[in-house]
């Protein structure tokens, strides 16, 4: 039995705080639906085929951002037994609450789809030192296009990514950069997750 799961306590923090990342991803990825809509059609295939990868995006930027909390909180070893358990708890939310009809192969081939593409972006975005930088301070627009060099900064490369799986290209829209920095920073002002790692933390 793993050390954040030995009481029903930290079994509780542990779906709050899976459920919580969820909850983040699932608000900042149906702000853009009218943006996907728009795109491809309301609730048609290709439009799923968009809607669910950004949402999978989302909750892998929050686990990540999760794991660097717990990281700063209580360490390496620690740190990695949470995010062990956390993955794929916060993954059977998302399948839970929106794919639950799903027949069983197509949720299995979620989980799968999920789990490559978060330890890719466990990668990227651990090469990032700042959650957020200046324009002016970040990969500049004109390298993103000649290199497909991405964002200095996690909340960059976030939009890098988003806008990749949108529109197959990394992001030089300045209205979609403002549009996703809002939401994300809306998300987190509550300082929720902060405070869910601590709670699990305490068993």
């Amino acid at each position: 039995m793993s050390w954040f799961s030995s009481s029903k306590k930290n079994e509780s923090a542990l779906s709050k705080l899976s459920n919580k990342i969820f909850e983040n991803s699932l608000f900042c990825a149906e702000t853009l639906k009218p943006n996907l809509e728009g795109k491809f059609g309301r609730d048609g295939k290709e439009f799923t085929l968009k809607h669910i990868p950004v949402l999978l995006e989302f909750i892998c930027f929050f686990l990540h951002l999760t794991d660097r909390y717990a990281f700063a909180q209580f360490g390496q070893e620690k740190r990695n037994k949470l995010i062990d358990e956390l993955g794929p708890s916060a993954i059977d939310a998302m399948i839970q609450r929106l794919c639950d009809h799903w027949p069983t192969s197509s949720k299995d081939r979620l989980r799968k789809d999920f789990f490559d593409k978060f330890n890719s972006r466990q990668m990227e975005y651990g090469s990032c030192k700042e959650l957020l930088l200046d324009p002016k301070d970040d990969t500049r627009t004109l390298e993103k296009i000649r290199s497909g060099t991405k964002s200095e900064a996690m909340v960059g490369q976030l939009i890098d990514n988003l806008s990749e799986i949108i529109d197959g290209k990394i992001n030089t829209n300045a209205l979609f950069t403002v549009e996703i920095w809002g939401v994300v920073m809306e998300s987190l002002k509550k300082k929720e997750l902060q405070d869910l790692v601590s709670e699990v933390s305490m068993g």
